[in-house]
């Protein structure tokens, strides 16, 4: 049955036939607080979800301040998912993001390190998830 996850996407989010996790946390500039309440709801409902190592993430992060304080909330969210998480694709984030991220991860010992690939266009990012090499 179809349900909206708490960032109001379609979930599951089926896509050239295959099934995706849409995590919208994009356009919220600054807001810090609307933001880190959507990563808490989207996490207890992927939580409460059921399966492992199952779900195919890609998160939206355009038109959203990515500080210190955003990608550490980021990767603790992404840390407390991890065993949920098939494959990770964070699209919309600059190169110097990237790295910041990325970095994080890895200082936390994070084992989606080698599973996140980051995106600028959308599209390339959901044929990533479900490219058949990976299925």
């Amino acid at each position: 049955m179809l349900k909206k996850s708490p960032s109001g996407s379609l979930c599951p989010y089926y896509y050239m036939g295959g099934e995706l996790h849409p995590l919208k946390y994009g356009s919220y500039f600054t807001n810090k607080k609307e933001l880190f309440a959507i990563i808490k709801a989207e996490e207890d409902f992927i939580l409460s979800s059921p399966g492992t190592n199952n779900r195919r993430i890609w998160i939206d992060l355009y038109e959203t301040n990515l500080d210190d304080e955003v990608i550490d909330c980021l990767v603790t969210h992404l840390q407390a998912i991890r065993h949920k998480i098939l494959k990770l694709s964070l699209v919309g984030c600059s190169v110097k993001d990237k790295r910041r991220i990325s970095s994080l991860m890895k200082s936390r010992n994070c084992d989606l390190a080698d599973k996140a690939r980051y995106f600028r266009d959308p599209e390339d990012a959901k044929m990533w998830l479900i490219g058949e090499k990976n299925r």
